[in-house]
């Protein structure tokens, strides 16, 4: 197979369109975002990243803390029109509900099934992009989500959650079927 050079180019497939809230001069204020990253898992640890320019940054610097709440593909027209406008122009809390977390500073969206409550552990500036590093401090999920098994609670399937996908071809997308299970796959390949 060919391969062509193309220099620097994001080419990772697809983004999680997520909503970053935090407490902007005394109101709730989130922004859309598709740079979010899960950087761990124990401890649970994610990262995001904004334009340094942005309003939101500057309710997270002053609380070093942010919610990730994740909307489903019905909330679109939501999760668009935040990411077109500034809450600097428009209070964007005038649009939803909001629900302070555990965190001081943290809203968190009644609307969206998963919130999470994020404590900057680092952060840092690359040209002009913003970049925290936190820890998951709590998770809210909506009790339609979690089921129990064997004493142990469990998530909903992904496609239950139906979060907004993002490629950089400027298109939103839903989850599709799965293809597979972790660590069964391999026994394909040596079998």
């Amino acid at each position: 197979m060919a391969k062509r050079r193309l220099g620097g180019v994001q080419c990772f497939y697809p983004a999680p369109m997520v909503l970053i809230g935090a407490m902007v001069e005394g109101r709730a204020n989130y922004a859309t975002v598709g740079d979010c990253a899960i950087m761990g898992i124990r401890p649970a640890v994610v990262a995001i990243s904004l334009g340094e320019a942005g309003f939101t940054i500057r309710g997270i610097l002053e609380a070093k803390a942010f919610s990730i709440n994740i909307p489903t593909t019905k909330q679109l027209p939501l999760v668009d029109y935040f990411g077109s406008v500034s809450g600097k122009d428009v209070d964007k809390s005038a649009l939803v509900e909001s629900t302070p977390g555990t965190l001081p500073g943290v809203p968190l969206l009644d609307a969206c099934a998963v919130s999470l409550e994020c404590r900057v552990i680092e952060e840092c500036v690359v040209e002009h992009r913003h970049i925290f590093i936190a820890e998951i401090a709590e998770a809210h999920v909506d009790e339609r989500f979690i089921s129990e098994t064997d004493g142990r609670l469990r998530m909903a399937a992904l496609r239950e959650l139906d979060p907004i996908l993002y490629t950089l071809d400027n298109t939103y997308h839903s989850v599709g079927k799965p293809i597979g299970t972790g660590g069964e796959e391999a026994a394909k390949l040596v079998a």
